[in-house]
């Protein structure tokens, strides 16, 4: 029976073949996006669901006051977890975790690399589940200069893994130096898998941290604290306990700070971290937690995927409607001979279940070979045994599902309702005219335009950053990084002695980022970014000084008491005369009272996303500095790298030669926008082939159907030209409407988009326009072209055919 039924369902397939591979080309890339939407956010979801304690373990959160705005963050500082655990019973296990975003050089022998450093517990291996290869988990972090390295740290060190005893250096880390004892490895670890939020290379005791560091603040926010509750134990009560121990034990340190008097704790589930580490921010980057991510990502993922099977299936619907009429005959003679209903709408169902089980069969083998793009695209390591998971075959078997009662159903019911008195007279006409057909090809075009149009406004806004004046020129600037308690000034020095006269080079300048402190101008405190710089800084990077001077050996006090500061700064002060006025900084800084010499032009120091603040810049030939910045001769790029790192190594041989182009840092701030930017330019591409091949069928159809009056018409003296525009009609009206619905969705959502961003490239009306024509442009080629071959066509041949 089944033989018998898959025969004739064949059968009828090829004889609408160019339909059939119209419809088998459009389910296949839509089923295809779809199963990579699954993966997406199956992998998403995935983050952290491997630990042991999953269902137990949360993170600590602070909520506090600060400059009167109100932060959550999910950091804490040094004395929370001990001081809980030690009066909640509820609390089985705690670990702190500070680094994430630390990075140190680690040396054995004459092999040293830049690895990314985690200071935690005694107790991490029981509160995560990180297997160790080697190394017994409760006792590997206990001793002071005890670590524990990844998989892939022990390879890159000793090209094996069995290294337990081995001895490591920190040359220039200050805790390592005050220790004065090698690091033992007394573990070597599993590498942390990719759907991991706690990542790292290296393992230090919280101990050896707390040598250079020890915090008893309860106002400090900048490490993570992690907790396992017992199973029975009710978060909201634990959050109570919380805040009561807390009030009690820093009652003297809130008195004398007012502003963080209002510090709160919570509890955030360590499953729900990944997809909202933007939500509740990691404080400076330092708790342990990387790979943030945010569900709206998962979201128009999923929506894009989604809207392009829609079209596909928009397609397979209204080709099927208007290829019925090719059948029509078929269902009255049956209908006629005494077949029900159901048996034709199981028929067309299983001719339809076939067409798309062959598209499914396409789809997992477009899967299966773009998949390294794929990954590559969304920073990803899946793998295509992936959807070999039971829950993602259920996906796969509701996709398959999906699209036959989405693509399939309908059609074969609106088949199966034919009139036996009308099919046999060839008195229905439904290509062209069915309402429903005309709402989803309306629908398909919007989403297409909808989609070319974000994909205009996602381009302009990266051109705009690209191009974008930020104050200074970025081209040809490396900068290189000097890691630990080093000499930077005879780090600085030797670099100039080793590069003098030499042509690939310009000036060499000593700066560092001391992130966002407290200076008091004018007898008011502000928050100021603090960058120091030195004489060289300015000219190397082109920027404008718009009053007084810049540093000048011919001044020697400049080193101690001079500094710039940008326009932001003097407008935030409301400072008329800036010259020559007094600021103090924090702490940090030894509140030496500092000078105003020069005001710089305000040039962009964080990303496009916020807004210029204010800066001061006091000189690093004193208070010090992090980077050497080194201008690079265009065209001799390769050649000033290899010297820069021979020059490298020859000033400080136990460090890790680590640069970067000062404008490829700067791009990786819009590294995701960047990435979006190509996915839904790819998917607008394919939502537009699939639109043109859904309007080519329909417009075959359509033409087809009327043969004869093309004929007569021809015969009458009509052009190619009229007759075209005859069938084009319906069409453009369609158009015109998805024009319409397309522009008043893009305009609202590209507007939310770009208001992420402190300054951007707009939303001009061109835009709207612009993505309408080409839709407009794509519909009336495809239909003109076949109508065009049709009025070409004998009429006299036409006519006696039919």
């Amino acid at each position: 029976m089944f033989k018998i039924f898959f025969k004739i369902a064949a059968r009828q397939l090829w004889q609408g073949r160019l339909y059939a591979m119209i419809n088998v080309a459009g389910l296949a890339v839509g089923s295809a996006g779809m199963l990579f939407a699954v993966l997406y956010i199956s992998d998403e979801s995935s983050f952290d669901r491997f630990h042991r304690n999953s269902p137990n373990l949360y993170r600590i959160t602070s909520t506090y006051r600060e400059r009167g705005e109100i932060i959550r963050t999910g950091g804490t500082g040094q004395v929370q977890g001990p001081a809980f655990q030690a009066r909640m019973p509820e609390i089985t296990h705690y670990a702190r975790v500070m680094g994430g975003d630390i990075y140190g050089d680690v040396r054995y022998g004459h092999n040293a690399f830049k690895l990314q450093l985690l200071f935690v517990d005694a107790s991490f291996f029981e509160v995560f589940t990180f297997p160790l290869l080697h190394g017994d988990g409760r006792t590997a972090l206990q001793n002071v200069n005890s670590v524990v390295i990844t998989r892939r740290t022990a390879l890159k060190f000793f090209n094996r893994t069995d290294v337990v005893g081995e001895l490591l250096q920190m040359d220039a880390d200050p805790s390592a130096m005050r220790i004065g004892k090698p690091l033992v490895v007394t573990g070597v670890a599993e590498d942390p898998p990719a759907n991991s939020s706690v990542q790292f290379d290296i393992l230090f005791p919280f101990e050896f941290m707390k040598v250079s560091f020890d915090d008893t603040s309860w106002l400090n926010a900048y490490l993570g604290t992690f907790v396992v509750l017992r199973p029975n134990a009710q978060p909201g009560q634990v959050i109570g306990k919380f805040n009561r121990i807390a009030g009690a034990l820093s009652q003297t340190q809130r008195k004398d700070h007012p502003e963080a008097s209002a510090i709160t704790y919570g509890l955030q589930k360590m499953t729900d971290i990944h997809l909202n580490g933007q939500e509740i921010p990691n404080q400076n980057g330092e708790s342990g937690i990387v790979n943030s991510s945010r569900p709206l990502y998962s979201y128009i993922f999923a929506g894009m995927a989604g809207f392009i099977l829609l079209m596909a299936s928009i397609n397979f619907i209204n080709i099927h409607i208007a290829s019925s009429l090719r059948r029509a005959k078929e269902v009255g003679i049956r209908k006629a001979t005494g077949s029900g209903t159901a048996t034709i709408i199981v028929q067309f169902l299983g001719e339809s279940a076939l067409l798309i089980a062959v598209a499914m069969i396409i789809s997992l083998l477009l899967v299966f070979l773009l998949m390294p793009a794929f990954n590559h695209l969304s920073q990803k390591t899946i793998q295509f045994s992936a959807l070999l998971n039971v829950g993602l075959l259920g996906s796969i078997i509701g996709i398959f599902l999906m699209n036959i009662v989405c693509a399939a159903l309908y059609p074969a019911w609106l088949v199966s309702r034919l009139s036996p008195v009308e099919t046999l007279y060839s008195k229905i006409r439904l290509a062209g005219r069915s309402r429903m057909g005309n709402m989803l090809m309306v629908f398909q075009f919007a989403m297409a335009i909808l989609l070319g149009i974000a994909s205009v406004v996602f381009y302009r806004q990266m051109h705009f950053i690209r191009s974008k004046n930020l104050g200074y020129n970025p081209d040809q600037v490396v900068r290189i990084a000097i890691q630990g308690v080093r000499d930077v000034h005879q780090v600085h020095k030797r670099f100039q002695n080793e590069l003098a006269g030499d042509p690939a080079f310009g000036a060499i300048s000593l700066a560092g980022e001391f992130g966002n402190r407290d200076v008091v101008v004018n007898g008011q405190k502000m928050l100021a970014n603090v960058r120091t710089v030195d004489a060289d800084y300015l000219p190397m990077l082109e920027m404008k000084l718009l009053q007084g001077r810049n540093f000048s050996p011919a001044f020697p006090s400049d080193e101690t008491f001079g500094v710039l500061v940008n326009e932001a700064f003097v407008k935030k002060a409301g400072i008329t005369d800036p010259i020559g006025q007094r600021l103090m900084p924090d702490d940090y800084f030894g509140k030496q009272s500092l000078s105003i010499l020069g005001v710089v032009g305000d040039f962009h120091f964080n990303s496009l996303k916020e807004r210029i603040g204010p800066m001061i810049m006091p000189m690093s030939t004193h208070y010090g500095g992090g980077e050497l910045w080194i201008k690079i001769v265009q065209n001799r790029e390769h050649y000033a790298i290899e010297k820069l790192q021979k020059t490298f190594k020859k000033v400080l041989p136990d460090a890790v030669f680590d640069y970067a182009f000062l404008h490829d840092a700067n791009a990786r701030a819009y590294a995701s926008e960047l990435r979006w930017q190509q996915i839904i330019t790819i998917a607008t591409i394919v939502a537009a082939i699939i639109c043109g091949l859904g309007l080519f069928g329909l417009a075959h159809l359509a033409i087809s159907q009327r043969r004869r009056e093309t004929g007569i018409r021809v015969v009458l003296g009509a052009t190619g030209y009229d007759i075209a525009l005859g069938f084009s009609k319906n069409f453009v009206r369609i158009i015109f409407t998805a024009i319409l619905i397309a522009s008043a969705a893009g305009y609202y959502l590209m507007h939310s988009w770009l208001d992420h961003f402190a300054y951007h490239a707009g939303l001009p009306w061109w835009v709207f326009v612009c993505s309408g024509a080409v839709a407009l442009l794509l519909a009336l080629f495809t239909v003109f072209a076949q109508a065009l071959r049709a009025a070409a066509a004998d009429p006299v041949k036409v006519l006696r055919s039919e």
